[in-house]
């Protein structure tokens, strides 16, 4: 990454630094992810969020199929391996931690973690006619507890197993747990890492969605319920939970700190949307729109004129961000210029199989029938092909309205398309 990447990348990032602090996320990691070569960088990714400002609970499982999944049924003997399966994994993950972000000025930051008897279990009983014996459920999870350890500034460390009120412990499922505790502590996020990169190849999916591919089938049976637990999670109002690939290489930055992610996000939220800019957007547009002004594929605009014809423009926002915008410049009665389209290079979301590209397009549209207009006409230096494929048809200047004609700027000799618009509102 050169100097101007990493500049980008940066100021791309800030917004979301921002809205993620103070925000309490707890993060799944499963005895795959716990034998991963890759767990290190995990960690150290871990760590730098809470150096960040996030309230960071982990859940881990152990690095034995043992206790991930469902639990099979232990005896007291198996019992005691997995007790010790769990204290190895918990001492392995203290001693990563303890390292703080290592290669880095925050080297010597000394992250705390703590943990203890934070959730009361009970037996899982006799299920199919199997009995579960020492395999647990989640009868209670100690939320207030969990969250004054937060507020003291630690990354809360939950182990895959509980305590009953008489005192037996019962091994309890990693994926459950975590979907439990992030619905009982009212996290922001539940974070689930998997040896899958993305749930069919999506960005982002509803419920519903998910759901639908669950009950297709296909997923390897470690995988399979790690998504019900996120649909458990999502269910139980946690607002927006992420499936990331532990073996990616800070897979979890990119996912929390880029506008494209690398996994799979799902939520019931509508957290991307399109509507009519306010003043509050224009630095979110100058930022979008500088690049394309530079090499020359938007006329320049400067700031002063984009606030004196904001109301003009529809912004795209994802979380907070404007990740793409658009301009609607009536000419005449019957007639209105798309102008100014631009997206973030990064942001490659697809919803219904369109690209946020697409979505600002049929948005304006949409905008332009409603009010009645019959033509829109886009001039373009470099997307024809783009407006194209898209319903635009090539034109030339003398069919322009007047008024447009007259400002034409033949020095540039933008390509003129045209589309006729369906289902006016006249």
């Amino acid at each position: 990454m050169d100097s101007a990447d990493f500049a980008r990348w940066f100021r791309d990032s800030t917004p979301y630094i921002s809205a993620h602090r103070h925000r309490t996320f707890v993060v799944m990691l499963g005895g795959d992810a716990l034998a991963s070569p890759n767990l290190v960088n995990t960690v150290h990714d871990l760590a730098l969020l809470q150096v960040l400002g996030v309230r960071l609970v982990v859940v881990h499982g152990v690095a034995d199929a043992l206790s991930d999944d469902d639990p099979a049924p232990a005896d007291g003997a198996a019992m005691e391996a997995v007790v010790g399966a769990i204290g190895i994994a918990r001492s392995r993950l203290e001693a990563l931690f303890s390292t703080g972000v290592p290669s880095s000025p925050l080297r010597a930051t000394r992250i705390t973690l703590a943990s203890g008897n934070l959730v009361t279990a009970r037996p899982a009983g006799v299920v199919d006619g199997v009995d579960r014996l020492r395999s647990g459920e989640v009868r209670r999870v100690h939320a207030a507890e969990i969250d004054r350890l937060l507020d003291n500034d630690a990354i809360v460390l939950v182990p895959p197993i509980g305590y009953s009120s008489s005192g037996a412990a019962y091994v309890l499922a990693p994926e459950t747990l975590a979907a439990e505790v992030a619905a009982s502590v009212g996290a922001d996020k539940l974070i689930v890492y998997d040896e899958i990169e993305r749930v069919n190849d999506a960005d982002d999916m509803t419920p519903q969605a998910l759901a639908d591919a669950l009950d297709e089938g296909g997923f390897e049976p470690r995988t399979e319920v790690r998504l019900r637990a996120i649909l458990q999670a999502n269910e139980a109002g946690v607002p927006r939970c992420h499936l990331i690939s532990y073996r990616v290489d800070g897979a979890l930055l990119q996912e929390l700190f880029t506008a494209e992610g690398v996994g799979t996000q799902v939520s019931k939220e509508d957290y991307r949307a399109i509507r009519p800019a306010t003043s509050a957007d224009v630095a979110g547009i100058v930022e979008l729109i500088r690049p394309l002004e530079e090499r020359g594929l938007l006329v320049r605009r400067p700031r002063d004129r984009l606030e004196a014809e904001i109301g003009r423009f529809a912004v795209a926002e994802l979380d907070g961000i404007v990740v793409g915008c658009c301009a609607l410049f009536p000419q005449g009665d019957d007639a209105v210029e798309l102008a100014c389209v631009a997206t973030h290079p990064g942001h490659r979301f697809r919803v219904g199989g369109r690209t946020l590209g697409e979505q600002v397009l049929s948005h304006a549209e949409a905008t332009a029938r409603a009010v009645g207009f019959r033509r829109m006409f886009v001039l373009t230096t470099q997307a024809e092909d783009w407006f194209a494929e898209r319903g635009f048809v090539p034109a030339c200047v003398d069919d322009l309205p007047v008024s447009r004609q007259v400002l034409y700027n033949y020095q540039r000799n933008s390509k003129v398309m045209i589309k006729e618009l369906e289902g006016n509102g006249r």
